[in-house]
């Protein structure tokens, strides 16, 4: 769902934290595409007033929390290749 504002990362800082996590993705950069996003924020603030939710997990700990339940669960993804 995103975290609004206060929690936005840039996709440098993720690709820092799942290298921190012993993940290297490889990237490489490249000009601009006509329909690139140079920046997205989640407006949660519907969800706040509609069903009383607010982001309870910082970007790090829930990219961690993906990361780890991605590795325990690595056999569904060999399933979709």
């Amino acid at each position: 769902m995103g975290g609004g504002p206060e929690n936005t990362i840039s996709l440098l800082e993720l690709l820092s934290m799942l290298k921190e996590m012993g993940l290297s993705p490889g990237y490489e950069f490249s000009d601009w595409r006509p329909a690139d996003q140079r920046v997205y924020v989640s407006d949660v603030r519907k969800a706040e007033k509609e069903l009383g939710w607010r982001p309870s997990v910082s970007p790090r700990e829930g990219v961690g929390k993906l990361v780890d339940w991605v590795r325990s669960n690595a056999g569904l993804f060999n399933e979709l290749r």
